[in-house]
């Protein structure tokens, strides 16, 4: 499992865009899982944290579970919503589109 940092893109009304990562997708990119795991509550009491997880069941590992720790709650929102948030990977110039359907759970 890798545990990355990303960087947020957004456009010129302020409406997530994408998620930028550095050298973590792997080659295959067909089959993916993504969950949104809530693991708690903010130092406020009502923001919850999750972290995005994406499952490549035909990666090696490490890439083959990628987690973007806490992404922020309007990010959370817009997957929820159904829309769909590109994800950039730099370093190979990878584009995966994601898009959170019904099918998919939320981790407890």
């Amino acid at each position: 499992m890798l545990i990355a940092s990303y960087l947020l893109g957004f456009d010129n009304k302020d409406t997530v865009k994408h998620l930028a990562v550095d050298n973590v997708l792997p080659e295959q990119l067909q089959h993916v899982d993504m969950r949104l795991c809530s693991r708690g509550h903010g130092a406020d009491g009502s923001s919850a944290i999750v972290d995005l997880v994406l499952l490549f069941p035909e990666a090696c590992a490490p890439n083959n579970i990628v987690c973007l720790p806490a992404i922020p709650s309007n990010t959370v929102r817009h997957l929820l919503a159904g829309k769909a948030l590109q994800l950039i990977d730099f370093a190979h110039g990878r584009k995966l589109s994601l898009v959170y359907t019904i099918e998919q759970q939320r981790c407890a």
